[in-house]
């Protein structure tokens, strides 16, 4: 008989930490530490998926997006959401379907945090960046913010068992 896994509504989920990063180093610290003392997940994804999507989005500012979003939207979402997102991000987005390699599969804890420590290696030694598919272009301070305020929000979700 299957298993049936009901998915977590995470833009209402209570008793998230509050995560604050100020360097990618940050981030990986703290998913070393995940991944080495052990969590509790509240939302849908484990430590290993979170941390691949983290290093996807970098991939992306690196390479290039795999999505083209019409003007009207990017104009819109530059307007409107783009300040509140390098402050803080809020929980319970969904990805369009065309989007959906952002989102991966679930992924191996220790195999995600190390795709995501290369990345942010990488992110650190390789200055260039795409535009961003919704928000244009961006100043090397507004990408940091972004993905930091990216992976707050991704890992407020985790409780460190210690």
């Amino acid at each position: 008989m299957a298993t049936t896994v009901t998915e977590v509504n995470t833009a209402v989920v209570s008793g998230r930490r509050e995560v604050h990063y100020d360097t990618m180093d940050d981030v990986v610290a703290d998913a070393e530490h995940l991944l080495n003392g052990g969590y509790t997940r509240l939302g849908n994804w484990n430590l290993g998926t979170m941390s691949t999507h983290l290093a996807k989005a970098m991939q992306s500012a690196l390479d290039g997006w795999p999505i083209k979003v019409n003007g009207i939207v990017r104009f819109v979402a530059r307007r409107l959401y783009k300040d509140k997102a390098l402050r803080k991000m809020k929980p319970g987005f969904k990805l369009p379907k065309k989007a959906m390699s952002l989102a991966p599969h679930i992924a191996e804890d220790r195999l995600g945090v190390e795709e995501l420590k290369m990345t942010v290696a990488r992110w650190k030694r390789e200055p260039n960046r795409h535009a961003h598919a919704f928000f244009g272009s961006l100043t090397d301070d507004e990408w940091n913010r972004l993905m930091l305020r990216h992976a707050e929000m991704h890992m407020s979700f985790l409780l460190p068992s210690s």
